[in-house]
């Protein structure tokens, strides 16, 4: 027995030495801070609390082996991923001993043996100074607080000193304070493997413009610089150069006043998961925001410029520049203007611009003459532009431009307000899509009507040439076909029918004091199969009492709603496509392609349509209770709605859901579902209406990522605002925002005004994960001891609006819980994403609504080319 126990010491006390060794190094591994007197070696790492980031050493991916550097990379992303280098321009050697170190005196600094590599020249006469990482990312160097229980001293933070990269929680900022000028700078690498000093920096306009611009280095080196990149002016939910993103959705928001003549300005970054994007200055010169996925690779979400076009004043002055073929620039004077040396514009040469063709007279009120406007829709505004302050409308902005001679453009919107030019126009890019602002730019009015005459006559010449080809197109053609004509016309006359091209086979309804007629003898025998009733606009515009206003029942993004009679008494809903929605026809084709299609109880029925001329219009069936948010949001009738009501209401919309998701023999997604599209009938059933917006799913398909981001801010689920990804999820969020409202009674956009950034979903969870749900649900549900089923109400509702559409139930689970109560509901995750309209937020975007109430968070919104 001894013998056997002193052969097995040796190997116990290896194991435990062994043991020791790997928990010391598993320590390091897994520190989050360095204190002072310590040091960070070769294989050592800080990692952030949450294991989001990591610093250590270490060397470029496809760069030099030899060098090392000490940065702050992701530490769960593939490929390596470092948004901050401390040793950018001084690497140490792989075969020296390196080490950073937090020393005595308070500094970082990066060792190379005996040398000073880097460091950040701070000392703190508190001591104790310890380096930290936290999950966003940043370094902080803190030292203890004085008197033994304050709070720690921040002495230096990586988030003051940026790389290439803008992470979240970070700021661009403009200090013009005192007269002095200070700002964030970010600064690319030389190369994608070298993370030295390279050619471009990003940061904020030093004249106080707002406007971000990438300066490119000249080839010379040195301190000159040129304009590489300007993102034009911020128009509260985006740059003027980037009009089809809205960086507002994504967090970016710019607080200060840049109308001000000094003060700090300053760009912010909070997505509501800070840790999935980055903005990164490229070497390249390229701005592109990434966005971590999933499995740990990087997605492009955002980038500029990429063509050529994008890139600062490629045309010269006063000429726009427009992407031609496979990208390649192409330039033109604006009108009113003439290039400044034409003899070099043979090579491409655009760089000296152009200059006016003649001079402005300055004058406004002389008969035939004066200045006026051309106007040039779709544009990146130029730069330099003067903020009107005390201009608060278009009208008062053109006019200001018109009285000043020194004005030669101007520009008005909501988002910018009234933004002037001086005599020169640069950096000016024709979007294509029509995207962009408008800009009009002032000209002598001869050139005007000389411009008018010269389209007159070009449009006479065009006219009678395309009419000329058409008759003779049909000369030959008849002439081609007159034997197979004269056999028609000997067998039976010709019956006209109308038709709604490229939609659905129609039929012509007839009407008179019996109602609809059934279709032709005719159409029965060919077999033909009838869907869709079409009416004559007579019929319609009788029925409606020639669309007047006394019959109007609402108006939408598209057109107004009015309440029709037909000729045999039945009562409709005729919706009236606006003659001037851009988008509109997009919208009527969908619906009456879906709707016509679709038969369900719970979904509202498409009884015709018309379309003459100009004119689209919808038939429905007559809704005589309207809208539900004409109950709910009514304080005078929602006592109307009692629990039995609006649990009916929240069955009722789940089955018609679960009809468009599965049951349909198309699978529908509504995308655009709110309180107002929600209509009931006279027994107070509901109907889901407007498919407008809706998208039909493959049989395979479970998510799709459209280039048109559309639907209502408050209603719409993070991943879809965000990237454009939608899915039948998307509609469950949706339904999710629903029920709250149902049960509370109250707008999902009226909590702007409570202290802190929450909306519904932020202000449910809080009270339901306090144990006082009750206080969300509407008094007079609990008056009438409905609470304990709009509880469970509430629960299922926080399943649904979860921020991954993957953690939300589909609908044929929410009919089932709905339906039963001996389920049990699983527990919901809090939500992070609360894309929240504050009053100030609201204030600057909408700054002509007088309403106070008003929200942007109730507004239908397009966004094209979104992710």
């Amino acid at each position: 027995m001894a013998h056997a126990s002193t052969a097995t010491s040796p190997l116990l006390l290896l194991f435990l030495l062994l043991y020791v060794v790997a928990q010391d190094g598993a320590r390091a591994d897994a520190a989050a801070t360095l204190s002072q007197g310590q040091s960070l070696g070769a294989t050592d790492r800080l990692v952030s609390p949450g294991g989001t980031f990591a610093l250590a050493f270490f060397a470029p991916a496809g760069g030099d082996p030899s060098r090392r550097y000490l940065g702050v990379m992701y530490a769960q992303a593939k490929e390596q991923t470092v948004p901050w280098v401390a040793n950018r321009d001084a690497p140490v050697s792989a075969a020296s001993a390196y080490s950073a170190a937090v020393t005595a005196s308070g500094d970082l600094r990066v060792l190379e043996g005996d040398r000073v590599a880097w460091s950040t020249n701070t000392s703190s006469p508190l001591g104790n100074v310890t380096l930290a990482i936290s999950d966003d990312g940043n370094l902080r160097l803190m030292a203890a607080g004085g008197g033994g229980g304050g709070q720690p001293v921040l002495v230096w933070q990586s988030f003051d000193h940026p790389g290439d990269t803008f992470l979240p929680g970070m700021g661009i900022t403009l200090d013009r304070r005192n007269g002095a000028v200070s700002r964030t700078l970010f600064t690319s690498w030389r190369s994608p493997a070298d993370p030295a000093t390279g050619d471009f920096t990003l940061g904020q306009d030093p004249l106080g413009s707002a406007q971000l611009y990438i300066w490119r280095r000249s080839p010379g080196g040195g301190n000159n610089a040129t304009y590489y990149w300007r993102s034009g002016q911020w128009a509260n939910t985006n740059f003027v150069g980037v009009p089809w993103r809205s960086l507002y959705v994504y967090g970016f928001k710019l607080n200060g006043d840049a109308s001000q003549g000094n003060g700090i300005i300053s760009y912010v970054f909070n997505p509501y998961n800070s840790s999935e994007y980055r903005f990164k200055l490229n070497p390249d010169g390229t701005e592109t925001c990434y966005m971590l996925l999933g499995t740990g690779e990087w997605e492009t979400v955002w980038s500029q410029p990429t063509t050529r076009c994008q890139q600062y004043n490629t045309c010269g002055a006063n000429a726009a520049c427009a992407a031609g073929a496979k990208g390649q620039p192409v330039c033109a004077c604006l009108k009113g203007f003439e290039p400044r040396d034409p003899a070099e514009y043979g090579s491409g040469n655009w760089t000296q611009g152009c200059v006016r063709s003649a001079p402005l007279t300055c004058e406004t009120n002389v008969s035939g003459g004066g200045d006026g406007f051309t106007d040039l829709p779709g544009m990146k505004l130029p730069n330099s532009a003067a903020w009107q302050t005390t201009v608060g409308d278009a009208d008062s902005c053109r006019q200001s431009c018109l009285a000043n001679c020194s004005c030669g453009a101007y520009s008005y919107s909501i988002g910018t307000s009234c933004l002037t030019w001086g005599q020169d126009l640069v950096d000016i890019y024709k979007f294509p899509d029509g995207e962009g602002y408008e800009l009009h730019v002032k000209v002598p009015k001869s050139i005007l009507d000389t411009g008018s005459k010269t389209r007159r006559w070009t449009t006479v010449v065009v006219v009678v040439i395309v009419v000329v080809v058409v008759l003779a197109g049909c000369v030959l053609l008849l002439w081609k076909c007159r034997r197979r004509i004269k056999d028609k016309l000997g067998i039976a006359g010709s019956r006209e029918e109308t038709r709604l091209p490229s939609l659905l086979p129609v039929r012509e309804a007839r009407h008179d004091s019996s109602g609809p007629q059934q279709p032709d003898q005719e159409e029965a025998e060919g077999g033909k199969k009838c869907e869709l009733p079409l009416f004559p606009l007579d019929v319609v515009a009788a029925a409606t009492g020639d669309f007047s206003n006394a019959n109007k029942l609402g108006e939408g993004g598209f057109g107004h709603v009015y309440k029709g009679r037909l000729p045999g008494g039945e009562e409709v809903a005729v919706k009236r496509l606006s003659r001037s929605s851009g988008q509109g026809m997009e919208e009527f084709k969908n619906e009456v392609i879906l709707i016509a299609k679709l038969q369900h109880r719970n979904l509202v029925k498409l009884l015709g349509c018309c379309i003459q001329g100009e004119e689209k219009i919808l038939v429905y069936e007559y809704m005589p209770n309207k809208s539900l948010d004409a109950f709910l949001f009514d304080p005078a009738r929602r006592g109307l709605l009692d629990w039995k009501t609006r649990f009916h209401i929240i069955e009722g919309i789940a089955r018609g859901l679960l009809y468009l998701h599965r049951d349909s023999r198309l699978r529908v997604v509504h995308r655009d579902l709110k309180a107002s599209n929600i209509l009931l009938d006279r027994d107070m059933n509901p109907k889901i209406s407007d498919f407008g917006m809706a998208r039909i799913f493959g049989g395979d398909q479970n998510q799709v990522n459209t280039n048109r981001v559309v639907g209502t801010l408050g209603y719409m689920s993070p991943e879809y605002a965000m990237e454009g990804l939608f899915s039948v999820r998307s509609d469950v969020y949706s339904f999710g925002i629903l029920i709250l409202e149902i049960v509370s009674g109250q707008k999902n956009s009226s909590f702007h005004r409570m202290e802190g950034p929450i909306n519904i979903v932020g202000h449910a969870w809080q009270l339901w994960n306090a144990g006082r749900g009750e206080e969300l649900v509407d008094p007079a549900v609990l008056a009438a001891g409905g609470a304990a089923a709009a509880l469970r109400c509430v629960h299922m509702a926080l399943l649904c609006v979860q921020d991954h559409a993957c953690d939300r139930p589909d609908i044929p689970y929410v009919v089932m819980a709905l339906g039963s109560d001996s389920s049990v509901l699983p527990m919901p995750k809090p939500p992070t994403f609360t894309l929240q309209c504050m009053s100030s937020d609201r204030d600057g975007l909408f700054r002509d609504k007088a309403d106070e109430s008003y929200s942007a968070c109730d507004l239908t919104v397009t966004m094209l080319q979104g992710r």
